[in-house]
C-alpha cells in the first residue's frame, strides 16, 4: 500500500488529519527583525510565544524550511509528559538532590502549562490529561520500575509515579503478560499537529511573522542567509531539533535518531470493550529499554511507536528514511503482541521522522559568547512538554529577565560532540541492535545488566 505521505505530501498521519493545509509566504526580501527563530516547531514557536509575552515590542520571524510542524512536533506520539531523558538519579548525582527535585518539579508544572496554555489561546488539540501507564511485563521490567519509584521517592520528585497491581493495571487496559505497571497522572496526550499549528496562528494573531519554505541555508551571530535573502536580527534562535545536522557547524552536536509509528482504524465498541475501555487520552508503554509508546486517541485510534530504525551514515536526514518497512512490521506485531483482542485491525498509516539526541541525552540551551545566538534542542524524544521548558528559559535569557530555574542550570550543562564517522555509525547501530538483545533476554526472564551496561555506554546514556 502507498503511504498517505507520497499522495497528500505531509509526513504524518496528525498532519493528514488537517488536509487541506494553509501555506503561509515564504519571504522574499531582505529584512531586519529582533528575534529570528530557525525552525517552525514546538521549540521555536513556544520561544517566539514567551517572547511575545515578557516584551510584546519585539519583531519577531520564524523561518521554516518546509511548513509549520513538518518535522518531530507534527509526527510524535503525542505524549505531553514530565520525562526528562536523563534518569533524575543522574541529575542528582551531577547537580545535587535539590536541583533534581527542582527540575522535576518544573517538569510536572510544564505539562499543567501546556494544557493552560492550550486553554487560554483556544487551540483544539484534544489535550487530555489520562496520564501514563508503564505496563510490567516481566521481572526485568518490574525490577527497573521499584527501582525508578524508588529513584524518585529519594529526591522527592513530584511525578506521584505509583506502583499498580495486576488488577488495578487492568482496570485501565487489558494487555498481555501484564504483572502490574507504574502510573503516572502527570502526563497529557494531544494531537501533536492540532497543538503546533494551532501555536502558529495564535502567534500570527499576536504579530510574529512566520515565514514556510523558506530554507535558512546559513547561520552567522546576527544574520541568517534565506535563499538570496538577509535577515538581520539582533537575537537569533536556532530551533532545529533533529535537522540540525543540516548545518555543517553543528553536524556532531545532535545525533538524528529516527523513531517511527502506526495508527489503526478507530476501534469499534467491541474491539474497545475487549482492550478494557481504557480511558481516552490514555498513553501507554511498557519497561522494556527499546521505548515503544501508545496513545488511545479521541477517535478511539490507536497511536503506537517506538525506537530500532536504523541511523543512517552521516547523520543524513532524508524523507526517503522516514518509512521503514522492517520497523513498521514490528510496531504491528508488537502491538498485537500486546494486545491481541485487535488482531486483524486495519492499520492505516505508517511515518517516522528524526529526533534529536545529544551525546550525553541532556537537553540544552546554547547561547554564543556574545549573546546573539542560542542553539536549543536535544529531547531525545520527549520534546512535546519539554520544549516548553527549554522555551521559558530560553525567552527569559534573550530579554535578560532573572531566571533562578533547576532547568536553567541543566540546560546550560558544557556540550559534548558526538564521535566522528565510522565510529558513530558503528557505535548507535551496534547500541540498538544490544537494546534489542537485552530485551528479548529479559521477555525470556535471563539477567542482562553486564550486556545492558554495554549497550548504555554505546549509546551515550552511560
Amino acid at each position: 500500500m502507498t503511504d498517505q505521505w507520497q499522495v497528500c505530501g505531509l509526513p504524518s498521519f496528525w498532519l493528514s488529519e488537517m488536509v487541506p493545509l494553509e501555506r503561509r509566504m515564504p519571504l522574499r526580501s531582505s529584512l531586519e527583525l529582533d528575534v529570528a527563530i530557525v525552525g517552525g516547531g514546538y521549540s521555536g514557536l513556544w520561544t517566539a510565544l514567551y517572547l511575545s509575552e515578557l516584551d510584546p515590542s519585539l519583531k519577531i520571524g520564524i523561518f521554516e524550511r518546509e511548513t509549520v510542524g513538518y518535522g518531530a512536533s507534527g509526527r510524535n506520539g503525542g505524549w505531553v509528559s514530565s520525562i526528562f531523558p536523563v534518569p533524575m538519579a543522574k541529575v542528582s548525582r551531577q547537580y545535587g538532590r535539590m536541583t533534581a527535585r527542582n527540575l522535576a518539579k518544573e517538569l510536572v508544572e510544564t505539562v499543567d502549562e501546556i494544557g493552560s496554555k492550550v486553554a487560554d489561546l483556544g487551540i483544539d488539540c484534544a489535550f487530555t490529561k489520562a496520564g501514563k501507564l508503564s505496563l510490567i511485563r516481566n521481572p526485568a521490567q518490574a525490577s527497573r520500575s521499584i527501582a525508578e519509584v524508588e529513584e524518585d521517592d529519594e529526591i522527592g520528585n513530584p511525578t506521584s509515579t505509583t506502583i499498580l497491581d495486576k488488577k488495578e493495571t487492568e482496570s485501565y487496559l487489558l494487555a498481555t503478560y501484564t504483572t502490574g505497571a507504574t502510573f503516572s497522572g502527570a502526563c497529557a496526550s494531544v494531537q501533536p499537529a492540532r497543538l503546533v499549528r494551532g501555536l502558529a496562528t495564535a502567534l500570527e494573531r499576536r504579530g510574529v511573522t512566520i515565514f514556510e519554505d523558506s530554507e535558512v541555508t546559513s547561520i552567522q551571530s546576527g544574520s541568517l542567509r534565506v535563499g538570496s535573502y538577509r535577515v538581520s536580527a539582533d537575537k537569533i534562535v536556532v530551533a532545529t531539533e533533529g535537522y540540525t545536522g543540516r548545518f555543517s557547524q553543528w553536524r556532531r552536536q545532535l545525533l538524528p535518531l529516527y523513531s517511527m509509528m502506526i495508527a489503526t482504524d478507530p476501534l469499534t465498541d467491541a474491539q474497545y470493550e475487549q482492550i478494557g475501555s481504557p480511558p481516552l487520552g490514555l498513553c501507554f508503554a511498557d519497561h522494556r529499554n527499546l521505548r515503544i509508546y501508545g496513545q488511545v486517541t479521541s477517535d478511539r485510534r490507536i497511536a503506537f511507536g517506538g525506537r530500532g530504525a536504523p541511523y543512517h551514515w552521516g547523520s543524513i536526514v532524508r524523507k526517503a528514511n522516514d518509512v521503514h518497512g522492517p520497523t513498521r512490521d514490528v510496531l504491528q506485531r508488537e502491538l498485537i503482541k500486546l494486545l491481541p483482542q485487535l488482531d486483524g485491525i486495519r492499520f492505516v498509516r505508517h511515518w517516522g521522522g528524526p529526533l534529536g539526541v545529544s551525546r550525553d541525552w541532556f537537553p540544552r540551551v546554547v547561547p554564543n559568547q556574545d549573546g546573539k545566538l542560542w542553539r536549543i534542542g536535544g529531547y531525545a524524544g520527549d520534546g512535546v512538554a519539554l520544549s516548553n521548558l527549554v522555551a521559558r528559559v530560553t525567552a527569559r535569557q534573550i530579554v535578560g529577565a532573572s531566571d533562578k530555574s533547576a532547568a536553567s542550570t541543566v540546560f546550560a550543562r558544557q556540550e559534548r560532540k558526538w564521535e566522528p564517522e565510522p565510529f558513530r555509525w558503528l557505535g548507535i547501530n551496534l547500541g540498538l541492535a544490544v537494546t534489542r538483545l537485552v530485551d528479548e533476554l529479559e521477555d525470556r526472564g535471563i539477567e542482562a545488566k553486564r550486556i545492558d551496561k554495554i549497550r548504555r555506554i554505546l549509546i551515550g546514556q552511560e
